[in-house]
């Protein structure tokens, strides 16, 4: 009854506004009304976000993830059933936080990795209305996150491979609006309808596996890479045992003097495969290699190799560098594309200490067999190659 109440506010709200055609008026109230009873998690955010009418700087329906603004003269000539689509498509921006997600991406990309990532999940619905012909849907990214999509484009936009615009090359679509102000608050109410929108398709019953998959990733809390491999290292090399014979030299420029961790090897060794098929930049492996120094250097002696591989280990571009040495500027050339993981194991065996661990960064699309002698951790920059190399090591997603 409430929703009833609140929809008839909306609608006599919307009568009040000058310039505005009954006609376009009426299509929105009908859509609404389609979505309560068709998809009623639609109806929870289309019922409870603001909707602004006046003139949008590129697109029909645009969002900040907080608010909807229509510009209704490009949107009245639209078939009604498009308009349907367009407007899902907007309220599920809001719902996979899009805005607040982009973070210093870049916007054009992220809009359309945003906007493929929709568009194959609204594939897996029905009654959602027609998709418009300038909204790009591409099956090789199905099941993918909009992040992970997001890296393809940038790396291919980099190299000049191109992007799913070639289907549409004088389209760039700009329906996003990075967010600005105070985004912590604005993120709690948008949560507080997320849960509400969930409430109402776990009733509806037949939510497509694609959705409810992508709606677990952005309620799950997100731990940030540093806190994730700080954790994951100071549990790996040092015991439980507090040392104030060996202060925290983290703390010390601030004059505070606190136990470090107690070791229980004299040098800590750490080897790094660097998968060179993957799409990741000098820029990224430099801040992840900042974070794994970071903690390193809470020993007092340790020693990291850098081991880029493809199909092949390139032994003559190994680098090595311990704790009297600075972290070093680290180049490195693209591979081929293809990845062997098992001559990176045949290297180790034969060039690893005891007691060392291994990380391998990698989109983890490489074949795998047994596990390597050594501790190992895999970071994977593709979601879906997780579950498979759970038996031969820790696996953790890494966000690049």
């Amino acid at each position: 009854m409430r929703v009833l109440l609140r929809l008839v506010r909306l609608m006599h709200g919307w009568r009040n506004m000058a310039n505005i055609s009954s006609d376009f008026l009426t299509k929105l109230e009908k859509i609404r009304v389609q979505f309560l009873f068709d998809h009623p998690f639609l109806s929870v955010l289309a019922l409870s976000l603001p909707m602004e009418f006046g003139n949008n700087t590129h697109e029909a329906f645009e969002t900040n993830g907080t608010h909807i603004f229509v510009d209704v003269g490009l949107s009245e000539h639209i078939p009604e059933q498009e308009l349907k689509y367009i407007y899902a498509h907007t309220l599920l921006h809001i719902l996979l936080k899009h805005p607040f997600r982009m973070s210093k991406r870049d916007h054009g990309t992220w809009n359309r990795s945003s906007d493929i990532v929709i568009n194959l999940l609204l594939s897996d619905f029905e009654r959602v209305g027609e998709r418009p012909e300038h909204e790009v849907m591409l099956e090789k990214f199905r099941d993918k996150s909009v992040e992970e999509v997001y890296n393809i484009l940038y790396a291919e936009n980099k190299d000049g491979e191109g992007t799913p615009d070639e289907q549409n090359p004088k389209e760039e679509k700009r329906d996003l609006i990075e967010q600005e102000g105070d985004t912590n608050a604005a993120m709690e109410e948008i949560d507080a309808l997320i849960v509400q929108a969930m409430g109402a398709a776990r009733k509806q019953g037949n939510i497509p596996a694609s959705f409810l998959e992508l709606i677990k990733e952005v309620i799950r809390p997100k731990i940030d890479l540093e806190t994730l491999l700080h954790t994951y290292m100071s549990e790996s090399f040092f015991d439980k045992v507090s040392d104030f014979s060996r202060p925290n030299r983290r703390f010390i420029h601030q004059g505070l003097y606190l136990p470090g961790y107690k070791h229980e090897r004299n040098r800590l060794m750490l080897y790094i495969a660097l998968d060179r098929s993957m799409s990741i930049s000098i820029e990224i492996f430099s801040k992840f290699l900042g974070i794994i120094d970071s903690v390193l250097r809470m020993s007092s002696d340790f020693e990291v190799s850098v081991i880029p591989f493809d199909e092949s280990v390139d032994v003559k571009k190994i680098i090595q560098y311990d704790a009297q040495q600075r972290q070093p500027k680290i180049a490195f050339e693209k591979g081929n594309g293809g990845t062997l993981i098992e001559p990176v194991f045949e290297y180790l065996k034969t060039h690893a200490e005891i007691g060392a661990t291994l990380m391998v960064l990698s989109d983890g699309i490489f074949k795998i067999e047994k596990a390597s002698e050594l501790n190992t951790l895999f970071l994977v920059s593709e979601k879906k190659n997780m579950k498979r190399l759970e038996a031969f090591g820790d696996v953790f997603y890494f966000d690049l």
